[in-house]
């Protein structure tokens, strides 16, 4: 793997880990963002699965490197 796409993955990992962490905490605290922001269990869904797709993305890099090897 490059280190320009493992960079990428390496932030866009840590975006979706803090985007997912984010939501977590603002569900769970029923504050004023979260009246403000009446959708955020659905933003929690959808980080959750960019962190899912980064999981595969990475795995899916490593085989194809080591299989290029």
């Amino acid at each position: 793997m490059n280190v320009r796409r493992l960079i990428f993955l390496l932030l866009f990992g840590a975006y979706h880990l803090a985007a997912f962490i984010f939501t977590l905490i603002v569900e769970y605290r029923d504050g004023y963002i979260y009246t403000l922001l009446g959708k955020v269990h659905l933003f929690k869904y959808g980080t959750l699965l960019g962190l899912v797709l980064f999981i595969v993305e990475f795995i899916w890099v490593q085989r194809e490197s080591k299989n290029n090897k």
